[in-house]
């Protein structure tokens, strides 16, 4: 089975606070494989590995398995994630959703809204290969190269905003200049989303930076526009996701035709050649939009 780079908690992290692991929730204590102070294993992308507790995590996957490998990978982590960050949103069929951020989490999340049927999804980012994957599922691409990303929402909704929005990027966001500001996406997402709207909050906000740029943000905090979100009555859902809360469902939804998580995959690699991906990832250059390492291939 190969497994992904560059999972929905650590994808932004370019200070080497986190590693990289094969999915979320491993072992006791809420230990994961590669994630900052959850438990003693590094990463788990190897030939082989020992899984604590594998009878329980194991997943039995459908006859089709080989045939949808692909997919079926997705459930290790991004699937699951941008589902997360959906639901935790307050999502319901018919509303309206933004999601910032069109990495693969991101990307997933726009997946997930148009499966359980949103009317409109917008997809915030500054890279034009993911915004054209946004758009082939079925998002609405903003590019916030061009404008207030925010402000756009808001001119295509008739001033309205939407009725969710999903934070995707996490602590390292930077604005539509690319300068590094931790809460550009947040206050972003309290402005474009309608009054007692529902905000998710997938990507990871650690308890401390010591190397970030501002002093708020080296104590994992942040400039938040408290006072509109408090104004405007909005909710906030934010955690890790429990990838064994949706997996199986999930899972149902491959199986029978209805989700596609590997149509965002753009190199399917073997293990040896992982440090030149994670380059090329962590870059953001163009065209490494989703990586899938196989082992022995």
């Amino acid at each position: 089975m190969p497994f992904n780079v560059g999972c929905g908690f650590c994808e932004n992290c370019e200070r080497g606070l986190t590693g990289f692991c094969l999915t979320t929730n491993l072992g006791t204590a809420g230990a994961a494989y590669g994630f900052a102070e959850m438990g003693p294993w590094q990463g788990g992308q190897a030939e082989l590995m020992r899984v604590p507790y594998a009878d329980f995590y194991c997943l039995k996957l459908p006859e089709d398995a080989e045939e949808k490998e692909d997919d079926y990978v997705m459930l290790s982590d991004i699937f699951p994630t941008g589902w997360h960050g959906v639901e935790l949103s307050g999502f319901l069929p018919g509303e309206s959703i933004a999601i910032y951020g069109a990495g693969p989490v991101g990307l997933m999340a726009a997946h997930s809204a148009e499966i359980r049927g949103a009317s409109q999804i917008f997809v915030v980012d500054s890279h034009d290969d993911r915004l054209k994957l946004a758009e082939a599922i079925g998002a609405i691409p903003i590019d916030m190269r061009k404008g207030d990303p925010a402000q756009q929402i808001l001119d295509a909704t008739g001033g309205l905003g939407t009725d969710r929005g999903v934070e995707a990027v996490g602590y390292q966001c930077c604005d539509r200049h690319g300068k590094e500001r931790s809460n550009y996406t947040m206050n972003c997402l309290v402005k474009s989303t309608k009054a007692t709207g529902g905000i998710g909050v997938v990507g990871v906000f650690i308890p401390e930076d010591p190397n970030a740029p501002d002093d708020l943000q080296k104590e994992g905090k942040m400039a938040f526009d408290f006072g509109q979100f408090w104004f405007k009555g909005q909710k906030i859902g934010t955690g890790q996701c429990n990838v064994k809360h949706y997996n199986r469902r999930l899972m149902k939804l491959i199986e029978h035709g209805r989700a596609n998580p590997a149509q965002i995959i753009s190199h399917r690699l073997p293990l040896d050649q992982a440090p030149d991906a994670y380059k090329h990832f962590d870059a953001r250059d163009n065209g490494w939009t989703k990586v899938v390492l196989k082992p022995g291939a």
